[in-house]
């Protein structure tokens, strides 16, 4: 099969490669036909690294994928050839202490696509097990499909987050997940969306795709604190969602949080510490939480898209071919050219 490899930073190799074969009963192999490409895989492209992730040997990225079934293996009962499915990028063990609470996202020993020593579905075919490959409904898209896993960190935000009937909600970011929050948080019954970030061209798109239903705050203008204090008069918000992963986006999170609210943090920041007084914490009684994946939220990903609860094809601006994808990386990893939501399409 043709897979582009991750050779070093910065350089991608489009190369055939083996295809992976069944190995064990509950397997199933998919036929490439959109892959989303994430923040995740351009920090990877640009620097190499990720987190604690070290890019050492060539490394195949991309995990948010969908496809058509191609082969399954001979325990296989849900699935048979020429199905049409999203794959989950993560493979627990389903033996460890969060695995059977159901936390299997919190998993140690998790298989994830697209992080150094397994390979992603920037390629023909990915493997995946029966039960992390879910059917797609005939009126949702491959790239719908692909789009589920970003969907579905929004749907586990808003979980943790204990989103609730009538909350106000901020968000600080609108890049692809800040996007997703911002309408998972409008299914999920906030009753006011602040929407920052220092981009104007994203924030004019929050307010066509929202009908004026988010509030947007350009960040490179306004003083996000003094405005949401504002508009909410002094209160600040319930829940606050920081997409944006930078230093100033943690900082500012509990500020506009109201005492006794709660942050969520999305972004992958790119440093270690961090940036909160404990004041901002404690003399509010702001409780703060972490995403990390998800766990059980693609089956309801696939449901508000098959309903039209939420609108994925708004997000996308770029499609790249394999063959391309080292430019599509660069579009991403330099956030060039308005890009909002860019896809490897087949």
């Amino acid at each position: 099969m043709k897979a582009a490899f991750l050779t070093s930073p910065k350089i991608i190799e489009i190369r055939e490669t083996p295809d992976p074969k069944i190995i064990k009963d509950n397997q199933v192999k998919v036929r490439v036909r959109s892959v989303g490409i994430c923040g995740s895989d351009a920090h990877f492209y640009w620097d190499g690294r990720l987190a604690g992730w070290v890019v050492e040997e060539p490394l195949i990225l991309g995990h948010e994928s969908a496809g058509d079934v191609v082969e399954v293996g001979k325990g296989v009962k849900k699935f048979k050839v020429g199905d049409r499915v999203a794959v989950e990028p993560g493979i627990p063990c389903r033996q460890c202490e969060w695995c059977k609470r159901g936390e299997y996202h919190l998993c140690p020993d998790m298989v994830f696509y697209a992080v150094p020593g397994v390979h992603g579905a920037f390629a023909d075919y990915v493997m995946s097990e029966e039960d992390f490959v879910f059917p797609l409904p005939q009126s949702v898209s491959y790239e719908e499909g692909a789009l589920m896993e970003p969907l579905s960190v929004a749907v586990e935000a808003m979980k943790l987050g204990n989103l609730q009937l009538g909350d106000s909600v901020a968000i600080l970011g609108a890049g692809t997940i800040g996007l997703l929050c911002a309408q998972a948080a409008l299914v999920g019954g906030a009753t006011e969306i602040f929407v920052s970030d220092v981009n104007p061209m994203k924030l004019e798109f929050v307010k066509r795709y929202s009908k004026n239903r988010i509030t947007t705050i350009d960040a490179g203008k306004t003083n996000v604190l003094e405005e949401i204090m504002k508009l909410t008069k002094n209160r600040g918000v319930d829940k606050t969602f920081e997409t944006a992963g930078t230093f100033e986006t943690f900082h500012l999170a509990p500020m506009i949080t109201r005492r006794g609210g709660r942050v969520t943090l999305v972004g992958i920041p790119p440093f270690k510490e961090y940036p909160y007084r404990a004041s901002d914490l404690f003399d509010r009684t702001v409780t703060l939480n972490a995403v990390y994946r998800y766990a059980n939220d693609y089956p309801i990903s696939i449901r508000l898209v098959e309903k039209k609860l939420v609108d994925l094809k708004s997000i996308v601006t770029h499609r790249f071919s394999l063959e391309e994808i080292q430019k599509g990386l660069e579009v991403v990893a330099t956030r060039s050219d308005n890009v909002i939501k860019a896809l490897m399409n087949r």
